[in-house]
């Protein structure tokens, strides 16, 4: 069996989106390992939300802002393609 036939759309979507989470939540932990020994009490935000810049809180933020743009996509198109009714024009005819 050849790779193309077990490859789908939908599982190479999946896979960029993981792949793109998990590359921002590694930078995410290697900046807040490079600032940690800079940063002496500052915090970061998100909305309500404050969290010291620590390694660990870093990915977590990169991961979130990364991952939550892609599952908001995802389902935006995955519900536009489930109503797609358009019924193709036939361009031969006059």
């Amino acid at each position: 069996m050849n790779f193309a036939a077990l490859t789908t759309g939908r599982r190479v979507v999946l896979l960029v989106s993981a792949t793109a989470v998990v590359v921002a939540a590694l930078f995410g932990y290697v900046l807040g390992f490079v600032i940690q020994p800079n940063v002496h009490g500052h915090v970061g935000t998100l909305g309500p939300f404050v969290f010291e810049l620590t390694p660990a809180n870093l990915a977590v933020y990169g991961a979130v802002m990364v991952g939550v743009p892609f599952v908001v996509v995802l389902f935006l198109v995955s519900y536009v393609s489930r109503h797609d009714d358009v019924t193709p024009v036939d361009v031969d005819s006059p």
